[in-house]
């Protein structure tokens, strides 16, 4: 998966706390997503400058943080430690590893949670918006792993 560039984010149309990062070039490949905000309200992400340069951030845009869910229904993990960042204004993302000392697989007991998304810098927003802002522009962008 470390050679797939393209992906784009897609709505889970059966669960509003899920979006899919589906490969654009590899159809077979999607990556289920969560806001970890949303179940774990005091998540915060610590990632130096130089893991957000790939981002192109300026003042006041947004940084969306979502985190891979992975296991079978009723024993759901979702990765803490390497969230995946997205701008969507610029369409780019990138999986980082987090200077916190969060769990690899940290238990989820429910996917089901009002909101879908949290941007880093606007705790108001909803998960709808992120991801209606990225299906009304059909976001296609870089997602690169972190070195």
């Amino acid at each position: 998966m470390e050679t797939l560039r393209d992906w784009a984010l897609l709505p889970d149309s059966e669960n509003p706390a899920v979006a899919w990062l589906q490969s654009a070039s590899r159809g077979d490949r999607a990556l289920p997503l969560i806001s970890p905000r949303a179940f774990f309200p005091d998540y915060r992400v610590q990632v130096s400058r130089r893991e957000l340069a790939g981002l192109h951030m300026r003042p006041g845009t947004e940084l969306y943080v979502l985190t891979t869910v992975s296991g079978h229904s009723g024993k759901l993990t979702t990765n803490l430690r390497s969230p995946i960042l997205l701008n969507l204004s610029r369409r780019l993302g990138c999986q980082v590893i987090t200077d916190n000392d969060y769990p690899l697989q940290q238990g989820v007991s429910s996917l089901q949670s009002e909101s879908l998304v949290v941007p880093l810098t606007d705790a108001s927003s909803t998960a709808t918006d992120a991801v209606a802002a990225a299906t009304s522009s059909s976001l296609i962008g870089q997602i690169n792993r972190a070195a």
